[in-house]
């Protein structure tokens, strides 16, 4: 299902924008968004509102675990793409696994690099925590850039010398 409602907020890292489909499930978070801070398109039934949306937002900036306010579901087209999200999805903030770690939690031990590529096409970032999966060698990458994943693991209490 496409988004037909999106929701775009400054928030201390830049702007984030949550789009949602037209029965209000969150199918999409963007972190690295061009679009003006505001509203588009008409609000579902069951999309949370801006000030909900604002207080999750805040809950993450400030490194603290949130239920996000409205309905979303893991993503993905296969069921190991699934259990990837899944396994991520429960890495606890202020931890994280490597990307062999988390293949193997998703049943594939040897399936780092496949990890890798399901963290780069993560639509959900910040609720399926990618920026808490590492490299075996440092950070690794991050959709937001590696700026940005410095700034949310300090947030959760991971400081990083440059």
């Amino acid at each position: 299902m496409s988004a037909v409602f999106h929701q775009t907020l400054a928030i201390a890292w830049g702007k984030v924008c949550f789009c949602f489909n037209a029965d209000g499930e969150l199918v999409e978070i963007s972190l690295r968004t061009r679009r003006t801070v505001g509203c588009s398109g008409t609000r579902p039934a069951g999309t949370p509102s801006s000030s909900s949306l604002q207080r999750w937002v805040g809950a993450v900036e400030q490194g603290k675990a949130a239920a996000f306010p409205g309905p979303w579901r893991i993503p993905g087209d296969t069921e190991f793409r699934r259990n990837i999200y899944r396994a991520v999805a429960a890495i606890p903030a202020g931890k994280y696994l490597s990307y062999g770690e988390v293949a193997a939690q998703a049943g594939s031990p040897r399936a780092a690099r496949a990890v890798g590529s399901a963290m780069a096409q993560n639509p959900l970032p910040l609720l399926i925590p990618c920026h808490r999966v590492w490299a075996s060698n440092g950070l690794g990458g991050f959709t937001g850039g590696l700026k940005l994943k410095r700034a949310i693991l300090a947030a959760e209490g991971h400081f990083l010398g440059d």
